[in-house]
């Protein structure tokens, strides 16, 4: 049972006990001592684990944000090696700390802390000196820099940083580049750019976690990476209605394939109800909005159009709880979509 508790979530567990009392292997007098035993409700000593671990992350993120406000706010009365200093001497305390507190859990913090730093002391160098570099080059170098930490520490936060800091860096870059690798650098190519680079990392990290790779079978990561390929492919599809007299049709077969792959994906491959939701959420926005464009356009009543369109938004929004609740039933019910979601917890 610890075994279990300590690599499945908390919904999973509790699901499981549903099945097990649904199919008579475990007794209804035993249905409190199992919840117990996985954790549910979550007890003393776990509400106090996880609190501890958000002020930890609230504090690193604080002393973080109180660095860079004290150096800004003391800009003129510190000396510049007084500036390289305090910032310096922050890195090597949290590399210090990440060190000694490897097997603790204030060790990841640390290690989190050090590369946020890194990144203030380049903003430092460049201030400073000013070296004319453009500012993509700031954050490409700061990402080029942690890539050693975030490969030893297998800390998946720091991966997020680190993805955060290129997409930073690729905006930059837009806004100084007229091309783009040899493409257009207009609003569609920018978000274009970015569904496939994200759409290839949580690819990569999906195989990764089914291969092994234990401490990235977290599931915030791939959600976050949904969120901002999705995201990115939901506004490239609303840009493109909107301007569809200019609209490059690839665009279009780009959106059509992340929604296929999302589906094949989350549906057959490592089953996720919060993938699929995304995805419907996703065709819902579109289509509304595609429909409102035709409703309104050259339409000069409003409320025959409005009601449509809301009533439109009534039915596609049940329609897909309905499905969802479907697939959740099939997976219910079916021993292979359960082994996969096993797999990725």
């Amino acid at each position: 049972m610890e075994t279990m508790k300590g690599s499945t979530s908390m919904h999973e567990r509790q699901r499981w006990i549903a099945q097990w009392w649904e199919q008579n292997a475990l007794p209804v007098q035993h249905v409190p001592t199992a919840l117990q035993l996985a954790g549910i409700p979550p007890s003393r000593q776990d509400w106090r684990f996880w609190i501890e671990r958000l002020l930890l992350w609230f504090g690193v993120t604080a002393l973080l944000a109180g660095l860079i406000f004290f150096v800004a706010a003391n800009w003129s009365g510190i000396g510049r090696f007084s500036k390289f200093a305090l910032v310096e001497l922050v890195i090597v305390a949290s590399l210090v700390a990440y060190v000694l507190g490897a097997h603790l859990r204030y060790g990841n913090a640390a290690l989190l802390a050090a590369s946020l730093a890194v990144g203030a002391l380049l903003a430092l160098i460049g201030q400073t000196y000013q070296t004319g570099a453009n500012t993509y080059e700031l954050f490409l170098v700061w990402a080029l820099l942690i890539i050693p930490w975030a490969l030893s520490a297998r800390l998946s936060a720091l991966w997020v940083l680190w993805l955060v800091i290129l997409h930073v860096a690729y905006i930059f870059y837009v806004q100084v580049s007229e091309k783009l690798w040899g493409f257009s650098s207009e609003f569609e190519a920018v978000l274009a750019a970015v569904i496939l680079f994200d759409a290839c990392v949580l690819a990569a990290w999906e195989w990764l976690a089914a291969n092994g790779w234990m401490w990235m079978r977290g599931r915030w990561v791939p959600r976050l990476l949904v969120l901002a390929a999705g995201g990115a492919a939901t506004v490239l599809a609303i840009y493109l209605i909107f301007d569809h007299r200019h609209a490059n049709g690839w665009y279009f077969v780009l959106y059509i394939l992340v929604l296929a792959g999302l589906y094949g994906g989350y549906r057959y491959k490592v089953p996720d109800l919060f993938m699929l939701a995304g995805g419907a959420l996703s065709v819902i926005v579109v289509a509304t909005t595609w429909l409102g464009r035709v409703l309104f356009e050259g339409s000069r009543d409003f409320a025959g159009p409005l009601f449509l369109l809301s009533l439109f938004s009534m039915l596609a929004t049940a329609g897909a709880a309905w499905w969802l609740r479907q697939v959740a039933h099939a997976w219910k019910d079916s021993p292979s979509a359960e082994t996969h979601e096993e797999v990725s917890p």
